[in-house]
């Protein structure tokens, strides 16, 4: 492997654990710090914090994507029918779609989820409604949830794909 591949490896190793790291964090602090926090400072946090996150989230995702992309057409020489013609290719395949569709998801819903969001809470404060805000959240906290349990699988499938024959 070249010192540019190794590179590129390294940088998609990075990447794609760093964004599961990051949606962990999202379920085991963030969502429980929003969950707790008062109406007005649930209103702060959605409208500073989980900005930067969903920027962050872009970034990760897309250079493990595209690092990833590299990576396969590296590793086939450009002969894509090794994704369907070993146990290799089919991790990676799999893998790999699944992350695509997960990070599609993220750019399409998820920054249009959180601006609405944010507007029914500060509806929900305003009109003092805080067991709908919880219902609200809840029902918010599915899709990080959901997305960690999803990229686990992505992980594991990429790391089985290096490690099993």
């Amino acid at each position: 492997m070249t010192d540019f591949m190794f590179a590129v490896r390294l940088v998609h190793v990075i990447a794609g654990v760093s964004w599961l790291g990051e949606v962990i964090t999202i379920n085991f602090v963030l969502l429980p710090a929003l969950f707790r926090a008062t109406a007005d400072d649930r209103n702060v946090l959605l409208v500073t914090v989980f900005p930067y996150i969903f920027r962050l989230a872009t970034a990760l995702g897309g250079l493990a994507i595209v690092s990833g992309a590299g990576l396969v057409l590296w590793n086939t020489r450009l002969d894509l029918s090794l994704l369907v013609s070993t146990s290799w290719g089919w991790r990676i395949l799999v893998g790999g779609i699944i992350g695509l569709v997960i990070f599609v998801f993220h750019l399409v819903e998820e920054s249009g989820a959180e601006r609405s969001l944010a507007a029914e809470l500060v509806f929900l404060r305003d009109n003092g409604d805080e067991e709908a805000a919880k219902r609200l959240l809840n029902h918010l906290a599915i899709f990080p949830r959901v997305g960690m349990l999803i990229l686990m699988v992505v992980v594991g499938l990429m790391v089985a794909a290096v490690w099993l024959p």
